[in-house]
């Protein structure tokens, strides 16, 4: 699950963006100041994106993205201002910004942008429909659908994980087991995966309805069907 920074310091509006993003699959941890930000940030907090107000107590979201310009692994960034000046965007775009958003916000319009910058960013995630209320966990290993919640062990989310990735897509024994340990071996030699899979389809199988299947191609590997 992709996290996310919120540098707002309008609290309600801050739980509220959250709340939006959640549903679709993206985790958030809110700041309510720059500074709070840097700590994190400095404690090795990471972040798959940002979302940075630009008028905040101290020092401003522009002062922080000056101060994060020489970061080594700087996330994306997308600005949500009220701000329209052509020279305030154009700044902030020179100084490493990758979007905007005007105030006020737009659930849709906000999902869709980060979506884009992801992709661009060829950052991973799971491309959630909020209707089938599908979201995966990685913090608790759960995965709710259709309010059943189900707990996995941490390689059978990592299984699933990569299934939702590749819905009806096959996928061979080696590509399984060389995304899941890095090591072919397990998928040639031993039931390390075979009992995997048996264990993440029983899971699966006691959802009602199920989010999906395992279905397996005899000598050629097996494929997740979405229900």
């Amino acid at each position: 699950m992709p996290h996310l920074a919120i540098i707002e310091d309008d609290m309600d509006q801050a739980k509220l963006l959250a709340y939006w993003l959640k549903p679709y699959g993206f985790d958030a941890t809110l700041f309510i100041s720059a500074e709070l930000f840097l700590h994190s940030l400095h404690q090795g907090q990471e972040f798959d994106l940002l979302l940075l107000d630009w008028i905040l107590p101290g020092q401003s979201g522009i002062e922080l993205l000056q101060a994060l310009s020489a970061h080594p692994n700087l996330p994306p960034i997308i600005f949500t201002t009220v701000k329209d000046k052509e020279i305030d965007l154009v700044t902030a775009l020179h100084l490493g910004a990758d979007d905007f958003i005007h105030k006020p916000l737009s659930k849709t319009v906000l999902i869709a942008r980060i979506k884009a910058v992801l992709r661009r960013y060829g950052r991973q995630f799971l491309d959630v429909d909020p209707s089938e209320t599908l979201v995966l966990s990685d913090k608790e290993l759960t995965l709710t659908f259709h309010h059943q919640s189900l707990k996995l062990t941490a390689t059978e989310y990592r299984l699933l994980h990569l299934f939702l990735q590749t819905s009806n897509s096959l996928l061979s024994r080696e590509e399984l087991a060389d995304s899941l340990w890095g090591d072919e071996e397990k998928a040639l030699d031993g039931r390390a995966l075979d009992l995997l899979i048996s264990r993440l389809r029983k899971k699966l199988r006691g959802l009602n309805p199920p989010p999906g299947q395992i279905i397996s191609r005899y000598g050629q590997g097996y494929l997740f069907e979405r229900g």
